[in-house]
This record gives structure tokens, C-alpha cells and sequence, in this order.
């Protein structure tokens, strides 16, 4: 990933903001590639192609190559994708947002409208960060860029920490963790003046009409039609490409479709499996604990795959959280997961893989697992009872209010689940907040339950995954957050998603899989857990563990996480086994620990 940096001075410049901000951006950045006395860029592809020269600076993966170079009327051959994203917008302006297929962000300075135009991808591949002040706007793809301007305190939104802290699924639009930089969400683009700030949303997943196709059949032909160009389009022509592989349907499926596109080209496809290296079956419960097995089968189906084992063995799961945290500089849902994501992507790197396909947002769109209501009604009365269907709907057809009244019966007292200090959550009146947050309660529709988790910007996985690649060199590229196969996919009725014959969910893959994943997997029901011995390897590492409480214990942090409590199930955790301790590990020990150390260095470099 490439960095974009730069700033806009809206106003008369008594102070010198200008020459001390550029002296910040050469000491980061070295020289820019463009400066005029309002506007100062640092990136990739000044200039335009036209006669206009308009100044344009992007980052990205350009998808739809040969469309949109044909509309540029220019060869796809000549221009690189920064090159063709630089002319797109040197021609369209904020048009070419709706033109552009890829994983990308860019700025451009109009010195005739005087104003600077910010955009971002459909998904949020990408990660684009501003600083809105009354004297100057400042964005960068890396939020250390903006810190190091000093243009304002930092200020911590401490309702983000504890939405975080207690697995809130809250949808933070443009909220960061510091109230002084915001973040463009997916799908938008920015116009800022020396008088104004103007956000647009361009592409509205939630206005894709329902399909209405003449038979089940037909759903599953057009699936794989887009799926397959999905893959395909983010295949390289030339460069190395690898894949990560679990016992899934989502990467399983990117990965059989991708290995026969390397093939035709004589090229094999590497496929990086995180494995436990200490037994996981005391902590597994009903679920699986090593995915190799089931990953080997499917690369024996595939025939041109070849596994790579991720074992991570020298890794601290402590250490690799703090790596992480000094990159995305902010605290993270998967904060326990981190130590076999670095070794992967670092070890896909070194292997000469320059990108790597990952399949993150399956679960919400191409592997929707169908709501519950779509059962046929015979299997949803087997798995959940005539009184658990009559709630179920019930609660759907309640007024706000009384569905309000309904989880708050539910809903806890304190957070058990979760390291946050009760002092904080009493102070933010997390509890109330969260009840009165109407995303939490029950949904109307299926449609608008499946929205809840493929909106963009509901998941920040693209940026916090685009910061990643950059801090370790290689560009990750995911097949299932294609905008016209999620576009399909959310017009398809919730029906189809479920096997009218056997209730079986996620019909829709498994049955576009058919001949191409292995029935073991195709057809398993088993849910994979890559954290599964984490138990134990946080137990090899005590002195981590130990300094990172004291140092919690010690900081800003104590008054927002329970160190008390995270300090009693690190001593459970020596001895303890089973699928609970593991849980309580990821959620209070390794979640509140990334939130703690965040609000100790919180405004500072990690």
C-alpha cells in the first residue's frame, strides 16, 4: 500500500503553518510531488495526462482496466493503475468513483475551484484518514502521518474503546479512536474549500433491488459467473500470487477458483494454513481445532495447490498485539489473532508473493447462511421449537420500545465477557447506550439483518488488512468483497440461501462449489478456529503477559480495563482447560489488553 499524504491551508497563512508542515512532511515523506501555496501531496502519480493538469495522487489495485482505458481513450496497456486512476479523475472529478472497480484511494487539488477532493473504494480496501481544522485539512493512508503534524490535541472517543471492549458491533462511520481525525468511510468521497466540508456517498449497497429469477438454478449460474470473474480479476497476470486457506467455504472456494486461472498460465498457487502447534483438543469443544486436514483436501481437489504450514511457533501473542497496535494505531476486535496473521503475511512476503487473495467478507455475502425464518418450517421447528419460532417472530412485529423493554431483561447487568473497568462502563451508561442503539435489536427483515453485516464500513477489516500489507510488503486482494458479486448476493431472496429439501444453510456456495470443492468440505457444518492453542502459547510466553499487565496496571488504561480481573484469568489460564478459558483469553485477557496499552499511549508513538 501506498502512502498518500498532504494538507490544504484554507486560509491566509500569517503563521508560517505552511513551511513548518512541509519541513514534517520532507522529514516523513522526503520531497512532494506537488506544492503550490495552498496545497502540498505526497504520493504516487502527480500530474495528468490531459492538458488540464489537473494534480492527482492515488494508491490502489485498478480492476475494470480495460473499460476504464477505454473510456480514457488510451491504451490498457500504457498506463499503470495509479496512472489510469490519476486520469480518471483528472477527467471525471468525483464521477470516476462510480467508474472505478478496485482497491483504491485518491486525492486531487483543483486550483481553479480551489478545493481538494478525497476518495475511497466501495468496501474500504483501502485506509484514507483527514484532520478537518479551521485553518488547515490535513489527510494521509497512515494515521502517524497526521499525528506528526501536531495540528491538534488528540482526544480520545472513549465510547469507540468500550464499543470495542465489549464486541459492540456499533457501525462507526467516520469516528476514529482520537475525535481530532476522522476517517473517510467506505463508498464516499470528500470535497473540502477554504469555507466547507462536503461528504457524498456514492454507492448504496442498500438500494440493490431483490432478483427475481425463474428457478433456484438460475441464482446459482449467475453466483458463479460473478464469483469467477471476481478471482480472476484480481489474479495478477505477472507477479507471484498466493492465497490463505482454512477448512471454510470462503477461502476454500477463492482458492479452487483461483488455482485453475494460475494453471492455464503453468504457474502453481502457494496456500498459507495457520496450525496449532500445541494440542488443541482441550479447548476445541464443537469445533475444529486444526484446519490442515481439511485444507489438504481441498488443494488434493484443486491439484495445482501447494500448502504452506503457518505455525508460528516462536511467536508471542502478546509482542505481535503490540505490533499491531503501533501500525493501525488503535485497538482491534481480533487482538489475539495477530500472531499467526504477521508470520503469514510476513512469510507469503519472503516467499516473493506480491499479492495475497483472502476471502474476510464471506460470511455476510457469498456464504450467507440464510435467516433462520427462511428454514423450511419443519426443520425450524426441529432446531428451535415451536415456542423459539413464535419469539422469534414476535419479537420482529414488537414496537421499538417493547423490544427495548425485551433485551434489557436479557441483557446482563456488568459485561462478564469482557475486560472493561465497571467504573467506565457506569460512566458511559454503556448499558443504556447499547440498549437504545436500535442495530442491536431484533431486525423486520432478513434483508436488513444481512445489511447489518456486509454495509460499508461495518467491517474495518479492508483498512486495518491495507495497513498491514504495507507494514509488511506484500497487498492483499479479497475475491468476496467484489462490489457486483456482493451487489448480486444481496439481491438474492434470503430463501435461496437455504436448502428447501434439508434446511441445510449457505446453499447458494455449496452449491456453486459443486465439483470443485470436495464434498468433506463442501458439505461440512464444523466451524474452524485458528486461535485454537492459544491457551498455551500465551503460557510460553509469561514474562509478555506480565510486563503488559504491569504496564496497563501502571498507565491511563487501568481506569478503563479491569486489570484485577484480566490478572485472574491469566492465573486461571495456567491451569484451566476447555472451550470457556479460550474464550475468556481472547475477550478479556488479549482484547483488553490492545484497548489498555492503546489508552496508555494514547496521542504518543507506541
Amino acid at each position: 500500500m501506498g502512502r498518500l499524504f498532504g494538507f490544504f491551508l484554507r486560509g491566509n497563512d500569517a503563521y508560517g503553518l505552511r513551511t513548518r508542515l512541509e519541513a514534517v512532511g520532507r522529514t516523513r515523506r522526503g520531497p512532494p510531488v506537488y506544492a503550490d501555496e495552498r496545497v502540498l501531496l505526497w504520493g504516487d502519480a502527480a500530474g495528468a495526462a490531459d492538458d488540464r493538469a489537473v494534480p492527482v495522487i492515488g494508491w490502489g489495485t485498478v480492476h475494470n482496466r480495460v473499460e476504464l482505458a477505454r473510456a480514457l481513450e488510451c491504451g490498457p496497456t500504457v498506463l499503470d493503475d495509479v496512472a489510469l486512476l490519476r486520469d480518471a479523475f483528472a477527467r471525471w472529478g468525483a464521477a470516476a468513483c462510480e467508474r472505478i472497480q478496485g482497491d483504491w484511494c485518491a486525492a486531487m487539488w483543483d486550483a481553479s475551484a480551489t478545493s481538494l477532493l478525497l476518495a475511497r473504494d466501495r468496501l474500504g480496501s483501502s485506509a484514507l484518514y483527514y484532520h478537518d481544522g479551521p485553518d488547515v485539512f490535513a489527510f494521509a493512508t497512515a494515521r502517524e502521518d497526521l499525528m506528526a503534524l501536531d495540528l491538534a490535541p488528540a482526544v480520545l472517543d472513549e465510547l469507540y474503546v468500550a464499543q470495542t471492549l465489549i464486541s459492540w458491533p456499533a457501525h462507526h462511520g467516520s469516528r476514529t479512536t482520537d475525535k481530532s481525525i476522522a476517517r473517510l468511510p467506505p463508498a464516499h468521497w470528500l470535497r473540502v474549500t477554504p469555507d466547507r466540508l462536503e461528504i457524498h456517498y456514492y454507492w448504496r449497497l442498500e438500494d440493490v433491488w431483490e432478483a427475481k429469477l425463474p428457478r433456484r438454478e438460475d441464482y446459482v449460474v449467475r453466483f458463479r459467473e460473478l464469483f469467477d470473474e471476481a478471482v480472476r480479476i484480481r489474479v495478477p497476470a505477472s507477479g507471484a500470487v498466493a492465497t490463505t486457506l482454512s477448512s471454510g467455504l470462503d477461502s476454500g472456494s477463492v482458492a479452487v477458483t483461483a488455482a485453475p486461472f494460475l494453471a492455464s498460465r503453468g504457474r502453481r498457487l502457494p496456500a498459507y494454513v495457520s496450525v496449532p502447534v500445541h494440542d488443541p483438543a482441550p479447548f476445541m469443544g464443537a469445533t475444529i481445532g486444526d484446519e490442515y486436514p481439511l485444507a489438504a483436501v481441498t488443494a488434493r481437489a484443486a491439484g495445482t495447490i501447494d500448502l504452506r504450514r503457518i505455525e508460528a511457533a516462536d511467536a508471542s501473542p502478546v509482542a505481535a498485539m503490540r505490533e499491531v497496535l503501533a501500525i493501525t494505531r488503535e485497538p482491534q476486535h481480533a487482538a489475539a489473532a495477530y500472531y499467526w496473521m504477521l508470520d503469514l503475511l510476513r512469510t507469503a512476503a519472503r516467499d516473493g508473493n506480491e499479492v495475497l487473495l483472502i476471502g474476510q467478507l464471506g460470511n455476510g455475502g457469498i456464504s450467507w447462511s440464510g435467516d433462520l425464518t427462511s428454514l423450511p418450517l419443519r426443520h425450524e421447528r426441529s432446531r428451535h421449537g415451536l415456542g423459539g419460532m413464535a419469539r422469534l417472530r414476535a419479537r420482529r412485529m414488537l414496537p421499538w420500545p417493547v423490544e427495548r423493554l425485551y433485551r434489557g431483561l436479557r441483557m446482563p447487568r456488568d459485561f462478564p465477557t469482557s475486560a472493561i473497568h465497571p467504573e467506565f462502563a457506569r460512566r458511559m451508561r454503556l448499558r443504556e447506550r447499547r440498549l437504545d442503539d436500535p442495530v442491536e435489536g431484533a431486525y423486520p427483515t432478513p434483508r436488513q439483518e444481512r445489511f447489518r453485516f456486509i454495509r460499508p464500513g461495518s467491517q474495518k477489516v479492508g483498512a486495518v488488512f491495507a495497513e498491514l500489507g504495507e507494514a509488511t510488503g506484500i497487498t492483499m486482494a479479497d475475491p468476496t468483497a467484489d462490489p457486483a458479486l456482493l451487489e448480486f448476493c444481496f439481491s438474492v431472496p434470503d430463501r435461496i440461501y437455504v436448502d428447501p429439501e434439508t434446511g441445510m444453510r449457505r446453499w447458494l456456495i455449496r452449491e456453486a462449489m459443486k465439483g470443485r470443492l470436495p464434498e468433506e468440505v463442501r458439505l461440512n457444518r464444523m466451524m474452524g478456529r485458528q486461535l485454537s492453542d492459544l491457551v498455551p502459547r500465551l503460557r510460553r510466553f509469561p514474562a509478555d503477559m506480565e510486563d503488559a499487565l504491569d504496564d496497563v496496571e501502571r498507565g491511563a488504561g487501568a481506569a478503563y480495563v479491569d486489570v484485577a480481573w484480566m490478572r485472574t484469568v491469566w492465573q486461571r489460564l495456567q491451569s484451566e482447560e476447555g472451550s470457556r478459558i479460550l474464550d475468556l483469553a481472547t475477550t478479556v485477557l488479549m482484547r483488553g489488553l490492545m484497548a489498555g496499552l492503546f489508552v496508555n499511549g494514547f496521542g504518543t508513538r507506541y
